[in-house]
């Protein structure tokens, strides 16, 4: 079954047409700048990038990408269902587009539930050109399985946290955009993270203001971003605007104003939109609340939710600031984490969870007590978090687990725990 259905009765009546108007006519013109036939000289079906991968016996809905080359720029609707053979129960689904003139990458929305682990093998159709391609559907995991990774701009080598029983997994860093600055993707980052075997985390920040950020005037600097993450070639998180809900940031509040939660979620799907427009389909989007909302902004979770198909990873941030300020006070792991937690899980049970970033102050409370109880209560409480990302710095309190021999020996034993592994990919979550 072709993926897109070509109408040949329509072709035939333009042509017909063609006939009687005469080649004149701006439909049947050669010199048209949008040809009404999509094609392209090859289809490639060896390289599948996955917005994620189906999993054996779980309802799936994610985007398969395949890359082309040779367009002709034109435009072309959604297709027909394609059932999946080998592994059966997905069907992909061709989403309209407009070809590039050259080298670029169609969409299609697979989804179904996999009746068994192995590949799901599509034959697909388009613009001249057929290719057979390969899904890979997982089996369901029956443990969980959970990583870890680090927030440190101190310079400590990064080498450092491999010394800790199991290695890190992810490290995080913070990638400002001002009105003015640099505002290049941090290829030098990305290449130090994947030499050490790290998956790289870039927290992106629009410090200039969202309504100012889709004005147009950065346009050119989120496609040539997105082109670099293309380039780089290998997945990254991609944390945009992190703690919306809260009330610290520019994002939240700008120059004085709540920004509305609305602004917000056309921000994040226009930023991702250009970047995938660009070919950067191997970053994956965290969308990251934090564990409570600001004093001065009201507006609930839902509000900001940007849809399914534009978030990827479910992140959670959160802090004991323990009696450090003045308005603070020691709180467990759960006090945390826990209200956030279940709404994550009672609202998105279908996507994957991490804490994006975490510490504990160690000021007010036992620091060592409080790692401890933390490793206790992710086995025991929150099976779904996949990944933790401590904040290893000394900023607004000292919240690194490094600070005394008897944290290190608390978060030591924690990551000798059966749960904990070192897996880049976070158990399979990011391909």
């Amino acid at each position: 079954m072709k993926v897109l259905i070509m109408k040949e009765a329509t072709i035939m009546i333009k042509a017909i047409l063609c006939l009687i108007l005469g080649a004149s006519a701006s439909h049947c013109s050669k010199n048209s700048t949008s040809p009404s036939t999509p094609e392209v000289q090859i289809l490639n079906g060896t390289v599948v990038v996955m917005s994620a991968d189906p999993v054996a016996g779980d309802e799936f809905t994610g985007n398969m990408y395949i890359s082309y080359s040779g367009g002709n720029g034109a435009a072309f609707e959604d297709g027909n269902a394609i059932t999946s053979s080998g592994v059966t129960g997905l069907n992909a689904v061709l989403q309209k587009g407009i070809l590039e003139k050259g080298i670029g990458h169609l969409v299609y929305k697979i989804n179904g539930t996999a009746a068994a682990a192995g590949n799901a093998n599509f034959t697909l159709s388009f613009g001249g050109q057929s290719a057979n391609v390969s899904v890979l559907v997982t089996e369901k995991q029956t443990a969980s399985k959970m990583t870890w990774g680090f927030f440190d701009d101190s310079g400590t080598p990064l080498s450092f946290y491999d010394g800790f029983g199991k290695k890190p997994s992810m490290v995080m860093m913070f990638d400002l955009w001002d009105l003015t600055g640099n505002r290049d993707f941090p290829t030098a980052f990305c290449n130090n993270a994947d030499a050490a075997g790290y998956l790289p985390h870039i927290t992106l920040e629009p410090k200039m203001g969202l309504v100012e950020l889709m004005s147009g005037k950065y346009d050119a600097d989120i496609q040539e971003y997105g082109q670099a993450i293309a380039a780089f070639g290998k997945p990254i998180i991609l944390r945009f605007a992190h703690e919306f809900n809260g009330d610290w940031y520019p994002w939240s509040i700008f120059n004085g104003a709540l920004v509305p939660a609305s602004t917000y979620v056309q921000a994040f799907r226009y930023v991702q939109d250009k970047m995938k427009a660009a070919g950067a389909v191997n970053a994956r989007w965290a969308w990251s609340p934090n564990n409570a909302n600001g004093a001065n902004n009201p507006q609930t979770l839902d509000s900001y939710y940007p849809g399914d198909e534009y978030v990827d990873i479910i992140g959670m941030d959160g802090y004991n600031f323990g009696t450090s300020q003045n308005w603070s006070s020691w709180q467990s792991f759960s006090q945390v984490f826990g209200n956030l937690y279940n709404w994550i899980t009672g609202t998105h049970p279908n996507k994957p969870i991490f804490i994006a970033e975490m510490g504990c102050s160690s000021t007010g409370g036992n620091k060592a007590g409080w790692i401890n109880d933390m490793f206790l209560q992710l086995e025991t409480n929150f099976p779904k978090i996949s990944s933790i990302v401590w904040f290893n710095i000394d900023k607004e309190t000292d919240w690194r687990f490094t600070v005394d021999q008897n944290s290190i020996d608390a978060f030591k034993a924690g990551l000798n725990g059966s749960r904990v592994i070192s897996d880049r990919t976070l158990g399979g979550i990011i391909k």
